[in-house]
């Protein structure tokens, strides 16, 4: 490694610090155990495909660059792990301005039953604390849905309540499908996980989005839970199968 570095200097200098970039980038996976994504099982995208000989149909809407949203990539990974498991049953914790609940409710056939949660728009007490600053800004923005397309709207229940005092029981073992994208706090993370996974019917998903070095609470709790999730390579999705 040394003398690929001392050629570089010599021979591309203008490259080193994109080397060294890359370097820095990939330890921040590994420098802390409790952190330590690689500790994850992977698997690829393409592993999603179905087997099946033909083709799945995917439908996408696309957004201008929304702030604190799942990529493209992401979304066509979360609508193969729905269908994976034929969902009509889904849960959303962390509606936000709803980009990922569109691209779910597009992928649903006609008399699903589609659930999003976030906090009301007026100022609330959580019974948690949000102790990350982004999370807290985004928590009191107003407008959680507004980027919903008008007609699927009627087909998706709003919740709006903390997470926290959500009572999960009346939906207990019902759902096909949950997606846990709400605060990124060790305390949300685990709130939210628990009560989607007792929500999830056996053979359903959970998936969680921001399993990364800058939300350290998502990748603690997932590396410490015991429902066996799996990372997808190239993004920061993980998901486990309730069995």
């Amino acid at each position: 490694m040394g003398f690929r570095l001392a050629k570089i200097s010599v021979f591309n200098p203008q490259r080193l610090s994109y080397v060294l970039g890359t370097a820095l980038s990939a330890s921040d996976l590994v420098i802390d155990r409790s952190r330590d994504l690689l500790r994850m099982q992977k698997v690829d995208i393409n592993d999603l495909l179905p087997e099946a000989a033909d083709p799945l149909r995917v439908e996408l809407a696309l957004f201008s660059k929304t702030y604190a949203s799942v990529s493209v990539l992401e979304f066509i990974c979360l609508v193969l792990l729905m269908k994976s498991v034929k969902a009509t049953r889904v849960f959303e914790f962390g509606t936000y301005k709803g980009v990922s609940i569109t691209q779910l409710a597009l992928n649903l056939p006609s008399g699903s039953s589609i659930y999003t949660l976030d906090l009301p728009e007026e100022p609330i007490k959580t019974r948690l604390t949000i102790a990350d600053p982004e999370d807290a800004d985004i928590a009191v923005q107003k407008g959680k849905g507004s980027l919903i397309p008008a007609d699927l709207k009627p087909r998706i229940t709003f919740l709006k309540q903390d997470s926290a005092a959500f009572d999960e029981s009346p939906y207990a073992g019902k759902m096909d499908f949950v997606f846990v994208d709400g605060a990124h706090n060790y305390d949300y993370v685990k709130n939210d996980s628990e009560k989607g996974w007792r929500m999830l019917r056996n053979g359903g998903i959970i998936v969680w989005h921001d399993f990364r070095p800058p939300d350290p609470g998502v990748v603690k709790y997932l590396l410490e839970s015991t429902y066996k999730p799996v990372w997808v390579s190239g993004t920061t999705l993980a998901f486990a199968h309730k069995t």
